[in-house]
């Protein structure tokens, strides 16, 4: 990505401001606050009930709200159990908003990561890759195929499990050539390749957000032998599980 790939919106850049990920095992509300910039929150893990004005939200793992500047938001009831969600601040011009107030983005957390990552060496490239990500959540939302969705949530809910194209397949009652090729159709690469996704996006979760060690997460996806795990992650990312998680170790992360 190139400083000279900026998108501006009336000649005028997405300004980034700061980020982090809000991470706790423990009972949360979030406090009341007015703030001058918008907010991203994408929540990782738990439910954040959270209002703006009057206007109450519950979001789930995957599912994001943008908060506007000037009007009040608050929590509306506990989050309870592990709760984790990424928090990005940035201005723009006045004006009405062109993105929604809610979304679920495909590969959200995935995205956020790159923006927060970005920020650390270069704010102008973070600003382009928020602005994409803005310009993404407008796009008017392609749900062409429903099976397609409900087979991409099911490999996301059940990444810790391994799951295989041939067992997606006999849980929906399909060949698995025929369902790759729905998968392919709505979300441009095969059912093989979505399912590797989602458990390299619960994988690099792990090691972002918990203090587990490498043994522990390769456990929790899945992995029987750490070293399958290690090698599994460098086949994919071209990094070890450990480089990745130092290269988010800069994220500012908050419990209250």
């Amino acid at each position: 990505m190139r400083k000279s790939d900026l998108i501006t919106l009336d000649d005028k850049t997405i300004e980034y401001n700061y980020s982090g990920l809000f991470d706790t095992d423990k009972p949360w509300i979030h406090g009341a606050i007015t703030l001058d910039t918008y907010e991203i929150i994408l929540v990782a893990a738990g439910k954040v009930h959270i209002r703006e004005g009057s206007r109450e939200y519950e979001l789930a793992p995957g599912e994001l709200i943008v908060l506007a500047p000037g009007v009040e938001h608050a929590g509306t009831r506990e989050s309870r159990g592990h709760t984790s969600f990424y928090w990005l601040h940035f201005f723009m011009p006045s004006g009405k908003p062109f993105f929604p107030k809610t979304a679920t983005p495909h590969g959200g957390e995935r995205a956020l990561r790159e923006i927060m990552h970005y920020a650390r060496y270069d704010t102008g490239l973070a600003e382009v890759a928020l602005m994409k990500f803005l310009l993404g959540l407008s796009a008017p939302e392609k749900r062409g195929n429903k099976l397609a969705h409900e087979v991409d949530e099911y490999i996301r809910a059940n990444a810790p499990f391994r799951v295989t194209a041939k067992s997606t397949a006999a849980q929906f009652g399909f060949s698995a050539d025929y369902l790759s090729r729905i998968y392919r159709r709505e979300f441009g690469v095969d059912l093989k390749s979505g399912i590797i996704r989602h458990q390299l996006d619960y994988a690099e979760s792990l090691l972002i957000n918990t203090d587990y060690t490498i043994k522990e997460i390769a456990a929790a996806c899945g992995f029987e032998d750490e070293n399958n795990f290690v090698k599994f992650f460098g086949y994919h990312e071209n990094t070890t599980p450990s480089l990745f998680r130092n290269k988010f170790f800069y994220l500012h992360m908050n419990a209250k």
